[in-house]
């Protein structure tokens, strides 16, 4: 199970700062991607940096993957367009809730070369997932909370949305990468584990931890506990 640091600010000098704690530490736990979260303020009562702002920031070898939690995502994939040649982007992850077409999301996606990803907030159905879309998707992100702000608990409610969505996988696209985003700490890595997690996304159990290397230690052992218990 891959673990990703996401950063969600709208204060530059705290996505440098964190940025950098990723930067620093992140080789020693092969951190290899960041999530950046980018909020417009009208999907949630919440704002960060846009996808303008990024080529302010110094991403060294790290991939980039942009999770879009806006008012028609669409609109930002084309704003991401003009940072191609300055950020590493590689996956670009929509919200599907206030997204107006999902085949021309994940179309104009994949003509940056990027990989198409969409994202169910906590209480989406399934059903609103376009299975046309699907067939291209290389992402499939559920929220373990409600989208648009970084520390709340997660919900128990999400592991049955992970086993339907493993299933929908299998079925129609198994090159799809199964993420959770939100809320994740190291008590919900086995679970997420047994159910065919392929990745989560963390924020504040790194960014509220006395350090970084604290928050992934007590990621990482409890990932390694759960993965030794599956070998038997």
């Amino acid at each position: 199970m891959n673990i990703i640091p996401s950063i969600l600010s709208d204060e530059r000098e705290v996505v440098a700062k964190q940025l950098a704690s990723i930067l620093s530490s992140g080789e020693d736990y092969e951190i290899e991607r960041v999530q950046m979260d980018i909020i417009d303020g009208e999907f949630a009562d919440n704002i960060t940096v846009t996808p303008l702002d990024l080529p302010d920031f110094e991403f060294g070898g790290l991939e980039v993957d942009l999770h879009l939690m806006t008012q028609e995502p669409l609109d930002f994939v084309y704003e991401a367009k003009e940072t191609t040649h300055f950020v590493p982007i590689k996956r670009v992850i929509g919200q599907i809730e206030k997204m107006s077409n999902q085949e021309a999301f994940v179309e104009e996606v994949k003509k940056q070369h990027w990989l198409p990803g969409l994202c169910l907030d906590l209480y989406t159905p399934l059903s609103e997932l376009s299975l046309d879309a699907l067939e291209d998707v290389r992402v499939l992100q559920v929220m373990g909370i409600q989208a648009g702000f970084q520390g709340q608990q997660f919900n128990e409610h999400t592991y049955q949305v992970i086993s339907e969505l493993r299933e929908l996988i299998e079925r129609v696209n198994p090159k799809i990468e199964l993420i959770v985003d939100g809320g994740v700490k190291p008590e919900h890595l086995g679970k997420l584990l047994e159910l065919g997690v392929d990745s989560v996304v963390v924020g504040s159990v790194l960014w509220k931890a006395a350090s970084i290397e604290e928050g992934l230690d007590s990621l990482y052992d409890e990932l390694a506990n759960s993965e030794s218990e599956e070998t038997f």
